[in-house]
């Protein structure tokens, strides 16, 4: 299918959001829409976006669903009066792909029956999933477009090790080249990742680039909530903080080697903000106390308001292997508060500068060290921070999604 010009990427040097016209595709054309598509509930980025994404949609007069496989995880209570639907019923089974892979008949026979003007994958776990369902279904009025929230396994670093990390990997980058290349459109959340899916073979006239965004009043809001823990007290040691899943792309082993080095200089304490898998949660334990720093780090969990930690904390760091567009490094910086962070794949690069933030090689422990304890000699610089945050607005992203899923409607419905 041929994309509108609001659908082409962005080549311009500064993004213009793209935003909803003023006459939006009638409610009365067909019963939905925009069908949104995530797995879960879970805390995590793609899912708070994917709401935000299906919300804006409502708001600019799409009939607009979230779809899910399972209506399970944290922000369950957060999508308030969005139209929810669960395409599986019954208890999840074994992995989270395989639960999808079981899900796809009936994910087909929804697309099949509801016929959305487009389905929108909104996270990467879901985009091969999505791919078969629309195959299955037959649908060729239902539109397919993806959300690519994280760089290709062509472009990250080895996920795995071994003979067969190799092969793991080339498979791993035809299987999403040919899950995009059966898509009506692609959107990067930042350029380094369009410039990626473009040299795996997606087109510019089927790609848009769409940078993430933060609510930054929000989050001032609730960066100034109280916070009851002792380490965050005034006059005790600085803490240096990290929010994200507990899982290996984040890296999180890294850090904790990387602040047991800092430690042997200076007295500092590690917080760590996410859920995970109990054995991902056992080996950091386990790693922290090899290293001698067991009594320093703290394993928060989810928080529903990390604003509040980060923005007493003295340094972020993102330790992770690849992103698409980190908001948690976004969020940081509208805090106040500066950032070391992997030059990892994708997006990093397009946010942090010197006057806010350092870059560190990908899982270099002795590297991010130095960085953290630069950082923390130096001066805080919380307002080149804000500054640097307030260029990436959430009102920006979601106008950004609107105009994009209303040209799709109005092309597929011509």
């Amino acid at each position: 299918m041929q994309s509108a010009g609001t659908l082409r990427r962005v080549e311009t040097d500064t993004w213009r959001p793209l935003r909803a016209p003023d006459a939006p595709v009638r409610r009365s054309t067909v019963a939905i829409q925009a069908a949104i598509l995530v797995y879960d509930l879970r805390a995590s980025g793609v899912v708070r976006n994917a709401i935000r994404i299906a919300r804006a949609a409502a708001a600019s007069g799409l009939a607009a669903e979230l779809w899910v496989v399972r209506r399970s995880g944290a922000f369950a209570e957060d999508t308030g009066r969005l139209p929810v639907r669960v395409i599986a019923e019954g208890p999840p089974r074994l992995s989270r792909a395989a639960d999808s892979l079981r899900a796809v008949p009936a994910l087909a026979a929804a697309i099949r029956r509801l016929r959305p003007v487009v389905l929108f994958s909104s996270g990467n776990h879901m985009h091969a999933f999505a791919c078969a369902a629309h195959r299955l279904s037959g649908a060729s009025g239902t539109r397919l477009v993806a959300r690519a929230s994280n760089a290709l396994a062509a472009a990250t670093p080895p996920k795995r090790a071994g003979l067969a990390a190799g092969l793991i990997r080339r498979s791993a980058a035809a299987l999403e080249r040919a899950q995009y290349g059966m898509m009506d459109g692609v959107i990067a959340v930042s350029r380094e990742l369009g410039d990626d899916l473009q040299s795996q073979g997606v087109s510019p006239e089927r790609l848009a680039v769409i940078p993430n965004g933060v609510d930054i009043d929000a989050i001032v809001r609730e960066a100034q909530a109280p916070v009851d823990h002792p380490w965050f007290a005034a006059g005790a040691p600085p803490v240096v903080i990290a929010v994200g899943r507990l899982s290996p792309q984040k890296d999180f082993a890294t850090l904790i080697r990387a602040f047991a080095a800092a430690r042997q200089v200076r007295p500092m304490r590690l917080v760590i903000l996410g859920d995970g898998p109990a054995a991902e949660r056992a080996r950091l334990k386990t790693l922290a106390g090899a290293r001698g720093i067991g009594g320093d780090l703290w394993l928060g969990g989810y928080q529903a308001n990390p604003h509040a930690f980060v923005a007493r904390a003295a340094l972020s760091v993102l330790s992770s292997r690849w992103e698409g567009a980190s908001n948690v490094l976004i969020e940081a910086l509208a805090c106040g508060t500066p950032v070391v962070a992997t030059a990892c794949p994708t997006g990093v690069r397009e946010v942090l500068n010197e006057g806010c933030g350092t870059l560190v090689p990908v899982g270099d422990a002795a590297a991010m060290a130095r960085a953290m304890l630069a950082r923390l000699a130096g001066p805080r610089g919380e307002t080149a921070c804000r500054s640097r945050a307030a260029d990436f607005s959430l009102r920006a992203m979601m106008d950004g999604y609107a105009a994009y899923l209303h040209a799709a409607v109005r092309e597929t419905v011509q």
